[in-house]
Order: C-alpha cells, then structure tokens, then sequence
C-alpha cells in the first residue's frame, strides 16, 4: 500500500510563494499605471468631452490632484 503525501515539499512551496509575490507585485504595477494613464487622458480633455461622460471640470482637477 501506497501513501499520498498532502504537504508539498518546502522548495515547492517557497517557490509558489515567490511567485504569487511576483504577481502581486506586478498586478498592482499593472492597475497602477492604468490609472496614470487614465488620469493623463482625462487632463487632456475639454469641458465639452467632459461633459459628454458627466464629469465637471472641478471633478476632473480633483481626480487628477489624488494622484500625488
């Protein structure tokens, strides 16, 4: 009769960890810059473009003031 180990070895688990951190990390990386982006687009915007998504320029100037 055979057992079945349930533990993964420690280097196994190390390794998952390493690379859950990594993609983590580059998933915020990610969402982070997408919200640069998205706020440069909105900067570049006029009142009328603005209007059209419902957004007042004060709104837009505040969103954009957040990212620093």
């Amino acid at each position: 009769m055979t057992s079945i180990s349930l533990v993964l070895p420690v280097r196994r688990r190390r390794e998952w960890g390493l690379r859950r951190l990594a993609t983590s990390l580059l998933t915020r990386w990610r969402k982070a810059r997408l919200r640069r982006e998205t706020r440069r687009y909105i900067m570049g915007m006029d009142d009328h473009m603005l209007a059209d998504i419902g957004v007042s320029r004060a709104q837009a100037l505040f969103e954009i003031d957040r990212q620093r």
